[in-house]
């Protein structure tokens, strides 16, 4: 009896308890032989060192796992009612959100039971279900969108070559895309694409010149392969001719600095403007020319008059558009940009 105490006393304690464990798993066994009497017959049972030995390992292993799954479900439990804590104060939170703050109200705060939980759910899943929409529906317009300023942009006589160099001289800033995606999780995939082509599309397009340079014209001479008028001979026009109906004012197609103002070569008196992102505008022939190289001009600016100079066989505008030293039809470029800028007054 007193030894028994003794062992229960040793087991109360974890170092004990290991160590009696241990002992059992190293213990060496010996063969055993048991002898039952049935009905003056005798039955003989001999266990083995070895299935003793496996049968104290197995109780050993399988005490081990219980109290392992024991603690697994003890801890697992603690998560679950820390889990629910959170949940129940990020419903509380959002609940506060919905309905307006406490301090404004002047309400405690409030304690939501299980059909107020119920309600609030219903209502985020019906405002997630909305926005959910939204987003698809802005998708499609944008696709739509994106199709017919590709279609605009095939018109325009913009070649690759110079549709990279109007994006790429576009200064830009990084950004996140985990965070961005992590605030914004609707905003993802298919959406985010078509936003940043359309986003694309209009940087290219908002950069070309959008206005005539002569308010009153009549189209001479269009851009192309023509004859020269004084050579005769098959030759690249890289703009194209106006005469006036009036108003021999010249204007700048878009906003932008002079960078040319004097005779130059065979255009006679001439006016380059840089309008940035690699575009640049020519007006040639003119009569007198009232800026100045370095003078920053906008669509208002009267950069000169009309005129013959140079290699001319009469009084009219030669207007160029040219995208990264690569001549465009102004025509073609100029229809594109106005309907770039009618798009973005559209509802």
């Amino acid at each position: 009896m007193l030894k028994a105490m003794q062992l229960a006393r040793a087991w109360r304690t974890p170092s004990a308890m290991a160590h009696g464990l241990v002992g059992i798993w190293n213990r060496d066994f010996h063969d055993v032989r048991l002898i039952l009497e049935q009905q003056g017959e005798l039955q003989y049972f001999s266990i083995t060192r070895g299935c003793q030995r496996w049968i104290a390992r197995g109780l050993i292993v399988a005490s081990g796992s219980a109290l392992v799954a024991l603690l697994a479900l003890a801890v697992f439990s603690m998560h679950l009612h820390v889990e629910r804590s959170r949940l129940e104060d990020s419903h509380r939170q959002i609940f506060q959100a919905l309905l307006g703050s406490t301090e404004a109200s002047g309400e405690a705060d409030p304690v939501l039971d299980e059909s107020e939980m119920l309600m609030l759910a219903q209502s985020i899943r019906d405002r997630d279900l909305e926005i959910r929409r939204y987003v698809e529906g802005a998708t499609t317009d944008l696709a739509k969108q994106n199709d017919e300023l590709h279609k605009k942009l095939n018109t325009s006589g913009l070649t690759e070559k110079a549709i990279k160099v109007i994006h790429g001289s576009s200064p830009m800033g990084g950004f996140t895309r985990g965070r961005d995606e992590e605030i914004a999780p609707l905003l993802r995939k298919e959406f985010a694409e078509q936003s940043a082509a359309n986003r694309e599309l209009r940087d290219v397009l908002s950069a070309l010149p959008s206005s005539m340079p002569v308010q009153d014209h009549v189209i001479t001479s269009r851009f192309g392969i023509r004859n020269h008028p004084i050579s005769g001979r098959p030759k690249f026009h890289a703009g194209i001719d106006l005469i006036s109906k009036g108003d021999d004012n010249i204007y700048p197609a878009r906003a932008g600095k002079v960078i040319l103002a004097r005779p130059y070569n065979d255009y006679g008196l001439t006016v380059i403007v840089n309008h940035g992102r690699g575009v640049e505008t020519l007006y040639a022939h003119m009569a007198s020319i009232n800026v100045k190289e370095g003078q920053d001009v906008d669509l208002s600016t009267v950069l000169g008059q009309i005129g013959n100079t140079g290699a001319s066989t009469g009084k009219h505008l030669h207007f160029e558009v040219s995208v990264g030293s690569y001549p465009v039809d102004p025509i073609k470029v100029i229809d594109t940009a106005q309907y770039v800028q009618q798009a973005k007054i559209q509802p």
